[in-house]
């Protein structure tokens, strides 16, 4: 399902209204409907249920004024707030309110006099419709505005947002000051780029996204990220051959693991391997080999010179025979960074051509010397979680995580790669501009090697010869699904990352349905 941001939503509201004819009071009157439709849903198995409806200046305001009239004549109780003297509101927002005015509505006009009021009525209410700001904020959210939406989120029991949970930016998923926490929303033509970026998107509950109208055809011309989908990655995965054999489905290559972090090493080659993969070598401090081919008996280990724990690589030679006689490789998990594997990552960097997953140590050290990344031969795929992300951009986390897609799309571009920008709605960009967001996975994937799993998966995808950018995305999608099917079966808090790599097969299993 593809991504819109307010602007280009604001775009296509003008062309559908002064190029195509379209009034915007149907297009409101459409909205309307749709949201009045999901508040009756929401309170239906309630016995006689009261509905508070707040309303602000703009557009957003009068879909809230038309939500209130039909609620109204099905015969609901409700109570109407506007944030704004009526006389100041225009167009369509207007016209709603007055016709609510010539109905005998009694439309309250917040102030500190009223303000009370309104308390009251949220506690009362079985439902509270937010209609205060919509995807059009572009400052913190502040004073009055603020204390109402303190006393939505402290007094309601439950909360239905119009277009976008009010004080979430539509753009980026920042959380403008204060936010509305919506326990369901109802967004108009396609979702806003924002509702899938955290932290908004913890704000917005149960999302619905309603046709209003607008023919889908005007957002043809729009370069806009893409939300992934089951059907998505179906068709992503590559076919099987029954005449298949190991070299069919990929030979790769993972240079990982050092002292204490054996783990690393395990889970990316384990990962590989449940993801399709034909076969897996594995280059490995000596002192780690025997405890790997413990734990992963499938991967052929090649122990390589080492220094205390971490590799050390004297044999440039071996080195490069083993790298071009494999279809990917993966650099990072468990490496540890130190002057021998910036030496190591910088002669794999010259050597390798073929498509390359850099995780872990290997993107710390990339941190350091960036000219690293601008020598990459062939197609790469990063995989920075936030914190990596900083240390590459020179951005502060804080700064990463607010503009999570820019920041991603920004970085693909700039060095020519496939950026997976890890974390809740992980976002995967492209060099050629093309960006995904994924909505698979949970909180209990928030724990240590999960992203070597991810790793060994795009790995895995790589080496069966799916470009970069789509094996970037089938990995995510499916790591976040596996992620999904073992936190059902337990408390997401017990996961490991262990559980998320055996329950790869049972991911698979799902999109194959």
């Amino acid at each position: 399902m593809k991504l819109i941001t307010p602007q280009q939503m604001r775009m296509i509201d003008k062309t559908a209204i002064e190029k195509l004819g379209i009034p915007g009071i149907v297009l409101m009157e459409n909205a309307a409907l749709c949201v009045t439709n999901k508040a009756v849903s929401l309170i239906e198995n309630i016995e006689n249920p009261y509905i508070t409806v707040v309303a602000g200046a703009g557009n957003n305001g009068g879909d809230a004024f038309a939500v209130a009239r039909h609620l109204l004549t099905l015969g609901y109780a409700v109570s109407v707030f506007s944030m704004t003297d009526l006389r100041s509101l225009a167009g369509d927002a207007y016209t709603n309110a007055r016709i609510l005015v010539n109905m005998g509505v009694d439309i309250a006009i917040m102030d500190e006099n009223t303000i009370e009021r309104f308390e009251i009525s949220c506690e009362r209410s079985h439902l509270v419709i937010d209609g205060l700001l919509g995807t059009g904020l572009n400052r913190d959210v502040e004073g009055l505005w603020g204390r109402v939406i303190d006393i939505i989120n402290e007094r309601s029991r439950l909360v239905l947002a119009i277009d976008i949970a009010s004080g979430v930016d539509g753009l980026t998923g920042a959380v403008r000051g204060k936010a509305v926490r919506a326990d369901a929303t109802v967004t108009f033509f396609l979702p806003k780029t924002g509702m899938v970026q955290f932290p908004g998107a913890g704000y917005i509950g149960e999302l619905t996204v309603a046709d209003i109208g607008i023919p889908y055809n005007l957002f043809d011309s729009f370069d806009a990220p893409n939300l992934l989908e089951k059907k998505d990655i179906a068709r992503l995965l590559l076919d099987r051959p029954l005449d298949g054999h190991k070299g069919t489905f990929g030979k790769v290559l993972a240079i990982t693991g050092s002292k204490g972090m054996t783990g690393a090493a395990y889970l990316s080659c384990y990962s590989a391997y449940r993801t399709g993969c034909g076969l897996v070598k594995a280059i490995v401090p000596e002192s780690c080999a025997d405890i790997i081919s413990v734990l992963v008996p499938e991967t052929i280990i090649v122990p390589m010179s080492e220094k205390e724990g971490h590799l050390c690589i004297e044999d440039h030679k071996l080195l490069k025979d083993l790298i071009i006689d494999s279809d990917a490789l993966l650099i990072g998990p468990g490496l540890s960074c130190n002057e021998d594997t910036h030496r190591l990552l910088k002669k794999v960097v010259e050597v390798c051509e073929q498509p390359m997953v850099i995780d872990a140590d290997a993107l710390n050290i990339m941190a350091r010397d960036k000219s690293l990344l601008e020598n990459i031969r062939g197609e790469a795929v990063i995989t920075p979680h936030p914190a990596e992300m900083a240390r590459l951009t020179g951005k502060s986390i804080n700064e990463v995580q607010q503009d999570r897609i820019s920041i991603a799309k920004d970085f693909a571009d700039e060095y020519g790669l496939n950026v997976v920008l890890k974390g809740a709605g992980t976002v995967i960009a492209s060099n050629d501009g093309r960006v995904s967001i994924n909505p698979t996975g949970n909180d209990g994937m928030a724990t240590a090697g999960a992203g070597d799993v991810l790793a060994g998966m795009i790995l895995a995808f790589l080496g069966q010869g799916m470009i970069p950018y789509d094996a970037a995305c089938a990995a995510v999608f499916l790591h976040g699904l596996a992620g999904e099917i073992a936190g059902g079966g337990k408390d997401r808090r017990s996961v490991m990352a262990s559980d998320i790599a055996d329950n790869i097969s049972e991911a698979f299993k799902i999109i194959n349905e």
